[in-house]
């Protein structure tokens, strides 16, 4: 193959690879077999680009500032699982998160060559569309657009989940963004403010608290930096609006007031608690929580919680700790926590690093993520891995961009 031929492959590739990472928000919507192709399709097409460049993409990437500890944080699962054997789900669980750091090492050396952002950013536009899209269609005709069924929409489970963390992220996103970059022209402002309404009032119809109070306070946490900063008076009454409504929606909903769910999960951090104090360093493995948790629970060593009305919660099986800082360190120790830390540090600089465009809505994303930690997502479940990797691939993106000047046209 010469030369010329070769370079019109790599764009081509390229750009498959960028369109494939973008639908990602797509394939969470559509269930696990979605995401989990497009994953799978991406890592395909750059390693077929690798070879037929005769290009060793590992170069720059040891060099990127989120490869090395997002790669120690996989070796520290690894390294866990190691120490403690398997669970009841095997060697191939934890050993298969590897797909999830290849996926995002194949976007993250795509973006060299490719505005991979300018991609990600209307894909997950097109997440929230296509949500919006299938949530309406299951509560007119009662499934969405593939058959699935409206229950799955109603219960806190299924695609309620993939999409109540995916819009708690992407509301406050397009909303600063939309609010707060002056340089966006008026009918693409509409347009990504209309995004970001749409992303909560999904959060709203949904009605996962966990998620609608990290979305709330990612909008939150913008607007009062750039109020302060006295940028937009206007953002702060939006703001305030938002809110007020989600305080609201809190009050008139009696679902949402019931503290059930927060009891059981104080038993589930005790027991965490418990199982990390037994196993400080690496943990009990990712695919071991489980198991360990129903034996910890078993054994008596943890008591009960009793509630201030006198309910006992004592749940005998969870399937992960109900928290991230506790899911870390149960799972994988003090080598996994600190290697996830570091990572995060590492996507605070990178945020930080660049603050214009598109990237003022990035600012939301680590307050979403560990408001999000304190009772909700599995940052271990494949699909928020899914959902974590494509953010933390539209967080460092613009890094070694060889079309500098044009990075930021979205």
């Amino acid at each position: 193959m010469n030369n010329e031929l070769r370079q019109l492959w790599s764009r081509r590739l390229d750009r498959t690879c960028a369109i494939a990472g973008a639908l990602t928000p797509v394939g969470l919507v559509i269930g696990n077999i979605g995401f989990e192709l497009i994953v799978a399709l991406v890592i395909v097409v750059w390693l077929i680009r690798l070879i037929v460049m005769r290009d060793n993409g590992f170069r720059f990437l040891r060099r990127h500032p989120l490869v090395i500890p997002w790669s120690a944080w996989f070796i520290a699962i690894i390294v866990s699982l190691g120490v403690n054997g398997p669970g009841s789900k095997g060697f191939a669980h934890d050993i298969a998160f590897m797909r999830y750091l290849l996926f995002g090492m194949a976007l993250l050396d795509t973006a060299r060559r490719v505005t991979v952002s300018r991609y990600l950013v209307y894909g997950l536009a097109a997440g929230v569309v296509w949500a919006a899209i299938n949530m309406l269609s299951a509560y007119v005709f009662g499934c969405d657009l593939i058959g699935k069924p409206l229950v799955r929409y109603t219960v806190k489970l299924k695609e309620a989940a993939r999409i109540a963390a995916m819009t708690a992220y992407a509301a406050p996103f397009f909303l600063a963004w939309g609010l707060m970059d002056k340089g966006l022209r008026l009918k693409k402002k509409i347009s990504v403010i209309a995004i970001g309404l749409i992303a909560f009032i999904l959060l709203l119809l949904i009605h996962i608290r966990t998620d609608l109070l990290a979305s709330a306070a990612g909008i939150f946490v913008i607007s009062a930096y750039f109020v302060f900063r006295r940028v937009s008076l206007i953002t702060g009454v939006l703001s305030a609006i938002i809110l007020v409504s989600v305080i609201t929606f809190f009050f008139l909903s009696g679902d949402m007031l019931d503290l059930t769910s927060f009891y059981d999960r104080i038993y589930y951090w005790k027991v965490s608690w418990a199982l990390w104090l037994d196993h400080p360093v690496f943990g009990v493995s990712v695919s071991s929580f489980q198991d360990a948790y129903k034996q910890m629970a078993a054994s008596g060593t943890v008591s009960a919680y009793v509630a201030p009305d006198g309910q006992v919660f004592k749940e005998a099986a969870a399937y992960s700790a109900h928290s991230l800082i506790l899911m870390l360190l149960a799972s994988t120790g003090i080598s996994g926590f600190g290697a996830f830390v570091w990572l995060f540090v590492k996507v605070l600089q990178c945020i930080l690093n660049d603050f214009s465009g598109y990237r003022i809505g990035l600012l939301t994303f680590p307050v979403v993520l560990l408001v999000l930690g304190i009772t909700g997502c599995n940052i271990y479940h494949s699909w928020y891995q899914a959902l974590f990797a494509f953010l933390i691939v539209l967080i460092g993106s613009n890094i070694g961009n060889q079309n500098e000047p044009q990075k930021q046209k979205i």
